[in-house]
């Protein structure tokens, strides 16, 4: 049976709903695109369908075939409330939500930016996932806005991350 859901009818790509909460009270609902980082290539394009299935790709650079997983080490299960350190400043509510959703799934790494993740190098990270995609200088957000993107999803990944990952292949 076909999984029917929101989906980006221009990447075809999973997207998720994301609520913004503000001292218990409900201020609205977005939608996002089911990936690390909002991609800055193209603006969510709302769609009712099935989505696509996507390759594995490391969730820091997008290079394909990740060898390194790491697993979330909070469980939203084991309690109603859990404070992290996150780098908001320069972060939309919907940008804040996204960071957030991070805590909940595993992050997907290549050999290259496991050495980095191992370093903490969030600023080399950065550089590495600009490089293999640069912002398109007429796309919907502009370099200022995707860096301060990458640093709220990075710094949400080593709040609630072990040091050492686990082999991907053992999935």
């Amino acid at each position: 049976m076909e999984e029917i859901g929101f989906m980006c009818a221009r990447c075809g790509g999973e997207v998720h709903d994301v609520t913004h909460n503000r001292e218990g009270t409900l201020d609205g609902v977005g939608y996002r695109h089911n990936q690390r980082v909002e991609p800055w290539d193209h603006e969510l394009e709302l769609a009712v369908g099935e989505a696509a299935p996507q390759a594995q790709s490391c969730d820091f650079c997008g290079t394909s075939g990740p060898s390194w997983l790491y697993y979330p080490t909070l469980d939203p299960e084991d309690t109603d409330m859990f404070e992290v350190e996150l780098d908001t400043t320069q972060l939309s509510d919907d940008d804040t939500a996204v960071a957030v959703l991070n805590m909940l799934y595993p992050w997907y790494s290549c050999d290259t930016c496991s050495v980095l993740v191992a370093d903490r190098n969030i600023d080399v990270l950065i550089e590495r996932a600009l490089e293999r995609t640069p912002v398109p200088a007429d796309g919907p957000v502009d370099e200022e806005t995707v860096r301060a993107r990458l640093k709220g999803s990075l710094s949400v990944f080593f709040t609630t991350r072990p040091g050492r990952p686990q082999p991907s292949r053992a999935l």
